[in-house]
């Protein structure tokens, strides 16, 4: 690694920050914007093979655990993913195209979504053990009719509330009601399409506990009677996932010896029956770092206030948790040491009254040039965001494992903007 740039010295780590960050991780964070600039995403690749070990460690080795590239579908956290040994969710074709070049084998990856491409289902005709999640009896009949030979699991629509704070239950849009299974048994039967277990989601983001494992019990549950419905011994169970990440200092770690615990009792109960369980945040979220630079001074609703060069256009996994106010303060990477903070907005670069990444954060006095990192931006960042917005151009993107740091994807100028369109030629 090149030496750190004199001007930009890591600070020490302040109370105020709230988060205790290793000071080789503040160097590594500040080697990566002086190579590549802000705003960038970073990520910690000996994070994301811990999460993976915590899992082993606590799940039963039965247990099948899936990536869903939906968190984060950047080509270098799916290779890291496939050499943690786990398999690939997917749910569109671009997922898939970036889990077949990662190199998950095709009989590792499962494909989801309300409706399959005909992008998609061109691929996976030549992946055979490649098995697929039927979200309605439209799809279904749609699915019949392609000629494929990969099994298929039903997803269900949970007939149970969801405590989750992205919630997909009994009101969610996805998956086969009881009436579909019920009004609908002879089709599914003689579709021809080789139906082999089920599919539950009831939602992400789950915090508490028993509420996950309730979401798991009950999952499985609804699989058994679907599986009585239509008269078949189910073979695989995919009961979602939806494990839970703490972004502020409010919340607390998923008890994994208690997940653990439970799902042992599921396998039991119905093997010789695979369960998978799909996880994205849980994977990836608190490996990342997002990370911007303070190009300026404001006040907001009579704070004080600084612009940086990055903003929500690049965050999208700010939507729905309240994360300018529940999450951590961002971390001043490289701000003098002050025993003294106020609370500051960090305001982001759009022309967007909502553009706020942090509301009354406990900060130091921060100058231009100053850089910020916000932690647990690994899941649902740029790739969930509306990332064109204002013509910006994407953010670089980096993988860093100890002090060795690697450019996933290049910091695209300005005129990348203009990349594959055309003038369109008036006649006055």
């Amino acid at each position: 690694m090149d030496d750190v740039d004199e001007g930009l010295q890591p600070a020490m780590n302040d109370p105020s920050n709230h988060l205790d960050v290793p000071d080789q991780t503040v160097k590594t964070l500040l080697e990566i914007v002086r190579r590549h600039g802000t705003p960038s995403y970073a990520f910690d690749v000996r994070r994301m093979r811990l999460q993976v070990e915590k899992l082993r460690t606590h799940l039963p080795a039965d247990v099948e655990i899936l990536y869903s590239l939906k968190a984060n579908v950047s080509l270098g956290i799916c290779d890291v993913m496939r050499d943690c040994g786990i398999g690939a969710e997917v749910a569109s074709a671009g997922e898939l195209t970036t889990a077949v070049e990662a190199g998950f084998t095709p009989k590792r990856v499962f494909v989801t979504g309300p409706f399959k491409s005909a992008e998609t289902i061109s691929q996976v005709r030549s992946m055979p053990e490649t098995v697929l999640s039927v979200d309605s009896p439209s799809e279904l009949m749609a699915l019949a009719g392609q000629g494929l030979s990969n099994a298929a699991v039903l997803r269900l629509r949970p007939d149970f509330g969801s405590c989750a704070v992205v919630q997909a239950g009994s009101e969610s849009r996805f998956g086969f009601t009881a009436d579909d299974l019920d009004h609908c048994r002879n089709e599914i039967l003689s579709s021809g399409i080789d139906i082999i277990g089920f599919h539950i989601f009831a939602g992400s983001q789950v915090l508490n506990t028993e509420s996950l494992n309730d979401h798991l019990r009950r999952a499985l549950e609804l699989s058994l009677r679907a599986a009585d419905l239509l008269g078949i011994a189910p073979s695989l169970l995919n009961l979602g996932g939806g494990f839970g990440i703490p972004y502020g200092p409010d919340d607390e770690e998923l008890d994994l010896a208690a997940v653990g615990e439970e799902l042992a009792r599921l396998v039991q109960l119905v093997a010789p029956a695979r369960i998978i369980v799909e996880l994205g945040r849980y994977l990836v979220a608190q490996a990342g770092w997002y990370l911007t630079s303070v190009l300026g001074h404001q006040t907001y609703q009579g704070r004080r206030a600084v612009v940086v060069d990055g903003g929500t256009h690049q965050r999208g996994d700010i939507c729905g948790l309240n994360l300018p106010t529940n999450a951590h303060p961002p971390v001043a990477l490289n701000a003098p040491p002050s025993s003294s903070t106020t609370p500051t907005d960090v305001l982001g670069c759009l022309s967007l009254p909502a553009d706020t990444l942090a509301h009354a954060s406990l900060l130091p006095e921060l100058s231009a040039g100053d850089v910020l990192a916000f932690a647990n931006a690994g899941a649902y960042g740029a790739w969930s965001s509306p990332a064109m917005f204002h013509g910006s151009p994407l953010p670089a993107e980096t993988a860093f494992d100890g002090t060795t740091i690697q450019l996933m994807r290049e910091r695209k100028p300005a005129q990348s903007i203009l990349d594959g369109q055309k003038h369109v030629v008036t006649h006055s």
